[in-house]
């Protein structure tokens, strides 16, 4: 008798009157990704998430840029985790944690995640320059908050030490891209069991 798999993919639309978002996501994939915010540096970060945690994400939004790049960015990592939990489904078989220390020249951020179901962030990250290709630098903030708020995840990410505003923001999406990846892996010795002695990760404690 031949498996049944049980495909973990989703499709979101979020539609507000700051922005319009489609997301698609495809957990098992290879890292294929399609990602336009009009924004390219921060295409650029949602691509290395994609290719580094082999999630296929398509991502389309159009946001009041005239305004500035906060309700873009927020409203991404808001469609993304949600896009990513509902992926997720009932989080059977997941690993559920991991860390990853990720080097980039002269920096190194460090990354922890838990697929708790309860969102907290500590962004422990400290960035040289106010602003980087037009984006306030400490918007990216907002995006990793919204990320775990939506994802349900429990991030602490941290730089280290590092002196390139470009390298560590990159080494905090590739750290992040790397312990998602490890954490939402199934594990083969625990494939029909939630990773909890509560029986579920919805995020009632």
């Amino acid at each position: 008798m031949t498996k049944k798999i049980i495909e973990r993919v989703s499709y979101i639309e979020r539609t507000t009157n700051e922005t319009q978002i489609k997301v698609s996501v495809n957990l098992d994939g290879k890292g294929k990704n399609l990602v336009n915010t009009n924004l390219p540096f921060f295409d650029h970060m949602i691509q290395q998430l994609s290719k580094h945690s082999l999630i296929d994400i398509e991502l389309e939004c159009i946001g009041d840029l005239d305004i500035d790049a906060h309700h873009t960015m927020e409203d991404v990592g808001w469609a993304l985790g949600k896009a990513i939990l509902d992926a997720l489904g009932d989080k059977k078989g997941i690993k559920r944690y991991s860390f990853t220390y990720l080097p980039m020249d002269e920096c190194l951020t460090r990354c922890c995640i838990d697929v708790s179901g309860r969102p907290w962030l500590i962004w422990n990250v400290f960035l040289p320059n106010v602003k980087i290709k037009n984006i306030e630098t400490e918007i990216f903030r907002e995006f990793f908050q919204s990320f775990s708020q939506s994802a349900g995840l429990t991030l602490h990410i941290e730089n280290i030490y590092g002196q390139n505003t470009h390298h560590i923001i990159e080494s905090c999406f590739k750290s992040l891209a790397i312990s998602i990846r490890n954490a939402i892996n199934l594990d083969l010795r625990n494939l029909n069991s939630v990773p909890s002695t509560k029986g579920t990760l919805t995020g009632n404690r």
